[in-house]
């Protein structure tokens, strides 16, 4: 029995990893004063360039069911099972209309909250591809799935509350409030959703509270990976890179963009540290 996976594009694998693992991607939409784009679509320069100077926020929207069934219906004439995990039902819409076009299908299809994103999402399609290729069955799989996010630690900064209070993350006062303030907030995915651990001043000070809690009550010795997210702050990820590889030498650090469904939330200057952990 051949498995496939179709996940969504807030996994943030890039066009020719997707391509040699042979997954499948729905993506998200922005919304630009009534006009969607695929997330997908988007050239990632650009749009962060006018993320920065728009009146109106653009907003983001999930796949529909159609969306998902168009993808479904194509994996399903290369393999017998599908597993499907998506983005955290509590930052999207997205499993709910991937569960209802599984329902149209009468080969199994596994829809699976991870209670991730972004580069963390990534990391799990990358080791279920793997899993895939070493013969694991499909429970194996799922429960993989399901429970990897405890193996995932997320910490994400951004440098103007606005965004997050535009896209309905933080309220208006402790948005105002930070900003009057000029503090820098330590957000961190927690059970799926973004929570904030601490308020520091100063950007130097931030990076090293992002280092701190990426690190907070682990052995440095089961860190496996961390990638290093960004929007227009790549001297920050550089920094953060340094720090990260003076506290753990022998960890395998990545630096890439922040996909656009969660860029457009964090805003243009955001950052975060995605870690994954044995």
């Amino acid at each position: 029995m051949s498995i496939g996976i179709v996940t969504d594009n807030t996994c943030n694998l890039k066009s020719a990893e997707i391509e040699k693992l042979g997954v499948y991607i729905v993506s998200l939409y922005v919304n630009r004063s009534g006009k969607y784009t695929r997330a997908l679509d988007l050239d990632l320069d650009s749009y962060y360039n006018e993320l920065g100077t728009v009146a109106e926020l653009p907003t983001t929207s999930q796949p529909s069911p159609q969306d998902f069934m168009e993808a479904f219906d194509r994996a399903l004439q290369n393999f017998d099972v599908l597993v499907v995990p998506l983005i955290s039902g509590k930052l999207s819409g997205t499993f709910v209309s991937a569960s209802i076009a599984s329902r149209d299908f009468d080969m199994p299809v596994h829809v699976i909250d991870t209670l991730l994103t972004e580069n963390g999402l990534g990391m799990l399609i990358r080791n279920l591809s793997k899993m895939i290729e070493e013969g694991s069955d499909t429970d194996t799989l799922v429960k993989y799935a399901t429970d990897f996010y405890k193996k995932i630690r997320t910490i994400f900064s951004v440098d103007d509350l606005n965004y997050l209070y535009k896209g309905g993350r933080i309220g208006k006062a402790k948005a105002l409030m930070g900003n009057l303030l000029k503090m820098k907030p330590v957000l961190q995915m927690d059970e799926g959703e973004l929570k904030p651990v601490e308020n520091v001043r100063g950007n130097k000070k931030l990076l090293q509270s992002m280092v701190d809690h990426t690190l907070k009550g682990k052995d440095p010795a089961e860190l496996k990976r961390v990638d290093i997210v960004y929007i227009k702050r790549s001297e920050d990820a550089t920094e953060l890179k340094r720090i990260l590889l003076e506290r753990v030498p022998s960890v395998e650090v990545e630096i890439s963009l922040i996909e656009p469904v969660i860029g457009t939330h964090l805003g243009p200057e955001g950052i975060g540290i995605i870690s994954e952990w044995a």
